[in-house]
């Protein structure tokens, strides 16, 4: 009988990662499943019961230094690293009374170009030529887009280079730049916090995965209004539209305001939708 601790958790995910399966899907009853290839296949590893999958969530919050009351536990996700494996997303939820667990595997070796995406290197050479707000929106590649533009200036340009992320989905190498990556909540609190130290600090140009409140879109608009290059990813928002979203995230006292300083530094809003990366210059942008 199989005893889920430390041990056979992390073969569990050599398995995964020698199979080259994206996912690892457990829940109860069924065995373990890796997705490979887009398809859910069985792995030889035997059905799981409550006690096995509650086993599996501690030992995943162990790997990610976290604290939570497994008990009370409906939905929650979290990252963590394992040497020589990868870096993994979890995904802990709650199902007919028992967890549940979808464990992501990171493409950590595969971080893509903008050309993989649809793009052009000169459009990369834009989005990068000028100091100032960038907005990106996006549909599944929104995460893979801002990686993509990280890799372009690591490449051809030259700097510090900060990455705040939720979750941290691609490892970056040293290029042309020293490239730092910060994930919330575990290396930095909040975005927020992470974009007012980042503020502070000697970086040349700052990514940043989500501007979840007005705090954090207000340390965008000032890291660009100190001549830095500030990229943010908005979600859930048409590219047209991205820079009236941010406008009104703030109270309505303060929108005039707002759009003021936001005609001074928004460059450009980079969409990426059905394969395909586009560029919206400020001028053509309704921040009313």
């Amino acid at each position: 009988m199989l005893r889920y601790d430390q041990e056979s958790i992390r073969k569990l995910l050599q398995d995964a990662a020698e199979a080259g399966a994206s996912d690892i899907h457990i829940k109860v009853p069924a065995r373990p499943r890796f997705r490979v290839a887009g398809q859910l296949v069985n792995t030889p590893y035997p059905p799981l019961t409550p006690d096995d999958t509650r086993r599996i969530a501690q030992e995943l919050l162990a790997l990610a230094r976290t604290e939570l009351p497994l008990n009370t536990l409906t939905e929650r996700e979290l990252s963590f690293g394992v040497h020589r494996i990868g870096r993994f997303r979890a995904y802990l939820y709650r199902q007919r009374g028992s967890l549940g667990i979808i464990i992501h595997r990171m493409a950590m070796d595969a971080v893509p170009t903008l050309k993989d995406l649809g793009g052009t290197p000169e459009q990369g050479d834009l989005i990068w030529k000028e100091p100032g707000l960038v907005l990106v929106t996006g549909q599944r590649q929104r995460l893979a887009l801002m990686a993509a533009l990280l890799q372009h200036f690591n490449r051809y340009g030259r700097g510090y280079l900060l990455s705040l992320d939720h979750p941290l989905e691609f490892l970056h190498q040293d290029g042309n730049c020293a490239v730092a990556q910060r994930e919330v909540p575990h290396d930095t609190p909040s975005f927020t916090e992470g974009l007012a130290w980042a503020l502070t600090g000697d970086c040349d140009a700052v990514l940043s995965s989500d501007l979840p409140d007005p705090s954090a879109a207000e340390m965008a608009l000032r890291i660009a209004e100190n001549g830095r290059h500030m990229v943010a990813s908005v979600v859930g928002c048409p590219a047209e539209e991205a820079g009236r979203w941010l406008v009104r995230m703030f109270p309505l006292q303060r929108e005039r305001e707002i759009s003021g300083r936001l005609r001074r530094v928004l460059r450009m809003v980079v969409w990426e939708k059905d394969g395909k990366i586009g560029v919206l210059p400020a001028s053509e942008l309704p921040l009313d």
